[in-house]
């Protein structure tokens, strides 16, 4: 898997990354039922998108991948952060409400099981929401950004990767239709720009927002893994 982290930790801190998370909190806004308590997963590396209090505070748990596959343990005032293996997410089965994806299927070799894991902790009725790079798009194909260091995908390829590992999509919006490129004029106009590109270009978007659920029939057992784990005792003065 080729997750690297200080690419990612660069770009949300350029001028570029900053808007495009902009562009992307809007979208994970319609996907956030405020008025319900639910327990959620961010899983991937969704730090950027929570920068926003009422986003981050709807959060419980974030979880990256690690590179020792050891489990490591952190908390702040809203999150608890794990870094984990993604073939053996350390949560029970049928865990969460919600899940959030990003920055994590299209750099995974191992796929498989990453959705098998992610089958496993959402609850029966829960909701799945994926950020993917859309391959009908400039950003997948410009490499000075995370979308276009990494196999995107088709809306017709995510649906059937969806499909063939249990999930159905329910919808799905794009976004990111501004050219990443991190020139003053399309960063004070980026707003506009994005309008513009929503109206004419709807499926042309650098980014797809996906909601998924689980089909509705009956959840094998040994797909089940009662995987139990209490987090350790962490000092927050550390």
């Amino acid at each position: 898997m080729n997750f690297n982290l200080k690419d990612l930790i660069e770009f949300y801190d350029s001028e570029l990354g900053k808007i495009s998370v902009i562009s992307i909190q809007e979208k994970l806004h319609k996907f956030l039922d405020t008025k319900l308590k639910q327990n959620v997963l961010g899983f991937g590396y969704i730090l950027p998108y929570l920068r926003k209090k009422d986003i981050a505070s709807k959060i419980n748990f974030l979880s990256i991948p690690s590179t020792n596959n050891k489990i490591k343990y952190y908390r702040n005032e809203l999150n608890a952060s794990l870094e984990v293996d993604e073939t053996s997410l350390p949560f029970n089965d049928l865990e969460f409400d919600k899940v959030f994806v990003s920055h994590w299927l299209e750099v995974s070799d191992r796929l498989d099981l990453v959705f098998s894991e992610l089958w496993r902790v959402l609850k029966g009725q829960g909701k799945i929401i994926f950020i993917i790079p859309n391959s009908f798009s400039l950003w997948s194909n410009i490499e000075n950004n995370p979308f276009g260091k990494c196999r995107p995908f088709s809306k017709s390829q995510i649906k059937k990767l969806l499909n063939l590992h249990g999930f159905e999509e329910i919808k799905v919006e794009f976004c990111l239709y501004f050219p990443p490129y991190n020139y003053k004029l399309l960063v004070k106009n980026h707003k506009l720009i994005e309008n513009i590109g929503r109206a004419l270009f709807r499926n042309m978007g650098g980014v797809m927002v996906i909601e998924a659920t689980k089909f509705n029939y009956a959840i094998p057992k040994k797909q089940l893994k009662a995987y139990r784990y209490i987090f350790p005792k962490v000092s927050l003065q550390q």
